[in-house]
């Protein structure tokens, strides 16, 4: 895959299983392609927007100017990819595949009598995910799960014949995701004091 427009490789953005996942999912001959990384090595530097949001509470005071707000929460970040994939040749053109059945794999849930006995078994959510990029201070491995997945197939665009499936040569996923922290982490190991001073990015807080 190429250099993603100078970025150091161990700071190219990916999406990848925590270790314990990395054997359910990575048994698919469908997913090779991405098991030397457990997930998506996003092969171009994706567009990247993070947002983050804070929950105030109004006090409407009569005869006043000015609204009065209560602090209520902060909820979790959210993070949106715009991510374009080449499929000029068939080793690129599998990889493209192999992350479109990663991601509609990873936002379903296990289910049906046929998962019962099985582990995960029925019942088991879908999987929070690392997401990393650009470095310790920017995202680093942060606990994420997919909210939203979509990629277009242009009609404008020439298709490839990949083992029997056609898809565009350059297509474009986006990618929704909910920062997914575990609550026990949360209480245990989170301090703003250590957000403040930058520590806390290395526990994959944001």
């Amino acid at each position: 895959m190429p250099e993603s427009q100078g970025i150091q490789a161990q700071n190219r953005a990916e999406l990848v299983l925590k270790p314990g996942a990395v054997g359910t999912y990575m048994s698919s001959s469908l997913l090779t392609p991405l098991k030397e990384h457990g997930g998506i090595m996003f092969p171009y530097q994706p567009d990247i927007t993070f947002s983050q949001s804070v929950n105030y509470s109004p006090y409407d005071m009569v005869h006043t100017n000015y609204t009065f707000n209560a602090y209520r929460n902060t909820p979790s970040p959210s993070i949106q990819m715009n991510a374009q994939f080449a499929s000029v040749t068939d080793e690129e053109g599998r990889y493209t595949l192999a992350c479109i059945h990663f991601l509609r794999s990873v936002t379903k849930m296990f289910f049906g009598i046929n998962d019962l006995g099985k582990s995960p078994s029925s019942g088991t959510p879908p999987p929070v995910l690392l997401f990393s990029a650009f470095g310790p201070q920017s995202f680093n491995r942060i606990p994420v799960v997919v909210e939203s997945f979509s990629t277009n197939y242009d009609s404008q665009t020439d298709l490839k014949d990949v083992d029997g499936s056609n898809i565009p040569v350059v297509m474009n996923m986006f990618i929704g995701l909910t920062v997914q922290q575990n609550p026990d982490k949360q209480k245990s190991q989170y301090s703003t004091h250590n957000f403040i001073s930058g520590s806390a990015y290395k526990q994959g807080f944001i």
